[in-house]
Formats: C-alpha cells, sequence, structure tokens
C-alpha cells in the first residue's frame, strides 16, 4: 500500500550511499538552518532598517512603532511583503546547494534524480493534475462562499511578473530539502519507510506550525501540510526524481497565494481573498477540516491506482 524501495527509488538515491553518515545529515541540516536564518536575519534587518528611516523621515520613528509594522509587513498582507517573504527563501537554496558541494561532495542536480527529460514531464503532470483539481474545488468553493476582490487585475498581473518566479523557486527549495536532501539520505542510511517516509513529511508539517496566526487551528495546518509531505514522499519515491512533486506544490502554491488567497495571511498577492477571516477560527477550521478529508480521499484514490500499476 506504501511505497516500496523500488528501483526508481534505489537509482534516485543511490548518489546518497557514499556520505549516508549520520553526522553528515546534521551538518548539512546545520548548514541549510544557518544560511536559511542569516538570510532572514539579513532581509529582516534590511526591511527594518527601511521602515526606521521611512519613519524618521515622516516624524514619528519609535522602537514599538517599527516593530508593529515589521510584524503587519511580515505576515504578507501586502504584495511588497510576500515579495520580501518569498526572497528569503534564496537562503535555502543557497543552503542546499553548499551542503551537497561541501558536505556530500556532490552536485546539486542529484537532488533532482533521473534526467531532464523526466523531470520535466512529471512536473508537468503534476501541476496539470493539481490545476485541475484547484480550478474544480475553488469554483466549488465560489458557489458556497464568493470570494472577494484583492487586487485589481493589471495590478495583480504586474506583481505576478516578480512573484511567479519567486514562488517557483520557494518552492523548489523546499522540495529540494525535504524531498531532495533529507528523503535521500534518509533512504541512503535506513531501510524503514519511518525514516525516509513519514519523518521528512511530519518535520514539512512541523515547519508551518503558526498558532499566532491560526490560533486553534495551528494543528490542522499542521495535519494538512504533513499529508501533503506524505503524497510528495510517495511520489518521489514511486517516480524517483522531484519532477512532480514540484509540479504538485508549484500548483498548489499558486492558487494559495496568487488565486483566492486566506485573508488576513499571506494574502498579499491574491488575486482575490476568501470571504473568511484567518482570525475566525469556527469557519477556518470547518475549511480545513473539508480540504483534509477531500485530500485523504484523493489520496487513497491514488494509492488504489498505484497498485494495478505496479511499475509505479
Amino acid at each position: 500500500m506504501f511505497p516500496e524501495v523500488n528501483q526508481k527509488f534505489q537509482n534516485y538515491f543511490a548518489p546518497a550511499i557514499a556520505t549516508n553518515s549520520l553526522w553528515r545529515l546534521l551538518a548539512g541540516l546545520i548548514v541549510i538552518a544557518v544560511m536559511y536564518l542569516l538570510f532572514q536575519f539579513l532581509v529582516i534587518g534590511g526591511v527594518g532598517v527601511y521602515f526606521a528611516v521611512v519613519e524618521d523621515l515622516n516624524g514619528v520613528a519609535g522602537g514599538e512603532g517599527i516593530k508593529k509594522k515589521l510584524g503587519l509587513f511580515f505576515r504578507g498582507l501586502e504584495p511588497q511583503g510576500v515579495i520580501v517573504i518569498l526572497i528569503s527563501f534564496v537562503g535555502v537554496f543557497l543552503g542546499v546547494l553548499l551542503t551537497v558541494k561541501w558536505v556530500h561532495k556532490r552536485e546539486l542536480r542529484s537532488l533532482f534524480g533521473s534526467n531532464f527529460s523526466d523531470n520535466l514531464s512529471g512536473f508537468i503532470n503534476g501541476f496539470s493534475i493539481l490545476f485541475i483539481i484547484s480550478v474544480i474545488g475553488i469554483t466549488l468553493y465560489a458557489l458556497i462562499d464568493p470570494p472577494i476582490e484583492n487586487l485589481k487585475f493589471s495590478v495583480w498581473l504586474k506583481w505576478m511578473l516578480l512573484a511567479v518566479p519567486l514562488l517557483f523557486l520557494q518552492v523548489v527549495s523546499e522540495e529540494l530539502v525535504f524531498r531532495g536532501y533529507l528523503q535521500q539520505q534518509l533512504a541512503a542510511r535506513f531501510n524503514s519507510r519511518w525514516a525516509w517516509y513519514f519523518l521528512p513529511s511530519v518535520v514539512f508539517g512541523l515547519m508551518h506550525f503558526s498558532p499566532d496566526i491560526m490560533g486553534a487551528n495551528a494543528w490542522l495546518v499542521v495535519a494538512q501540510t504533513t499529508l501533503f509531505g506524505l503524497i510528495a514522499a510517495e511520489v518521489t519515491a514511486r517516480t524517483g526524481n522531484l519532477g512532480a512533486v514540484i509540479g504538485l506544490h508549484f500548483a498548489n502554491n499558486l492558487f494559495a497565494l496568487t488565486g483566492v488567497a486566506l485573508d488576513g495571511s499571506m494574502s498579499g498577492i491574491g488575486l482575490y481573498r476568501s470571504a473568511i477571516h484567518v482570525s475566525d477560527f469556527t469557519a477556518i477550521r470547518s475549511v480545513l477540516v473539508y480540504d483534509f478529508i477531500f485530500t485523504v480521499l484523493l489520496y487513497g484514490l491514488f494509492l488504489l491506482w498505484c497498485r494495478k500499476r505496479p511499475q509505479l
């Protein structure tokens, strides 16, 4: 039922076998974390300095005022905030790049697996599948609870020139960490699915824990993203490359951030925003539960389909 170590997956994690010691894995994760935090520090510091100068010019400077502005800015309620948050993922990408080169002495392309052609076709298939599902889901949801216009189309289109490539970078960076580096290294070290299938997915889910924004629904978000992580890990193991999961992840984030965004959280570049605000915990909980059940059903259908196609 769950993914096995098939030939495609063996070929995928083969480059990690030569340097599969746990100390290298730990060192690699530290490098990635340090690069991400360093880039975050630079980004937050840069934005803080900008606010300080602007506030000073306006004659209303003050530490608390700047701190409040930073807090609102990094909730992504304006386009500039979302763009800056996406830029911060450059640190993740650089961290992965340095890790595979310095710690594991191999090329970044080894994390993608297979060849460019397989990755490209996998990306197109993954993106197309979730694109169609998302269009259907958003259309049905709009009939029940119509979204609100967030940006004028012409304004939204201009922001997309920056947002789409940065969003792609964010998705690729996350997939390189969780389904690329972490899943490969754990599979090269351990045979158990608990290590290379469940663990990266749980960590991926926990990275989305945000009680300050989601309140009592924070753990539901963790459950939802953990489930997505399991699906992504499954697809990676069956296909032996990152193409399909990057396509799935990109389509998901594209709709969530630039289509109908959740009002009150990372809604700055959404063409529309949800009629429900993030602070309405009861209503948000219902939506999250619905999404979770729907995703479980889709995952179940995918597993049944895989049973009839043993080559996957």
